[in-house]
């Protein structure tokens, strides 16, 4: 029984937790992708057409690449398309597979 408690939480530690600006980060994502017409993507020329005389503009990037990495990855898993491009990005960015995972859980 002790030994099952030392496993379980010396995975626990080893996985660092998301900043509070990553979280930030994910819940952005999360709202953006509910939205219609998310950055742009599968929109008609009509709609572009609409949204631009309505005053609509496309997210902008966010400046920092690992939080832009981030958002992707968000936005992209809420869409149900495919993320395995953006896993290695956001390895290669910092994040522990761990957080990479956590999040999909949560974007799902």
């Amino acid at each position: 029984m002790t030994t099952a408690v030392a496993i379980r939480g010396g995975t626990r530690a080893d996985i660092p937790s998301l900043s509070a600006l990553e979280w930030k980060v994910v819940s952005l994502a999360m709202r953006e992708a509910g939205e219609a017409g998310h950055a742009g993507i599968g929109r008609g020329w009509l709609a572009r057409l609409f949204g631009s005389a309505a005053g609509l503009r496309p997210k902008l990037p966010l400046a920092d690449p690992r939080l832009e990495a981030l958002r992707r990855f968000v936005c992209r898993l809420c869409d149900r398309a495919d993320v395995s491009d953006l896993k290695p990005r956001l390895i290669e960015l910092g994040f522990h597979p761990g957080q990479i995972s956590a999040v999909a859980m949560l974007a799902r």
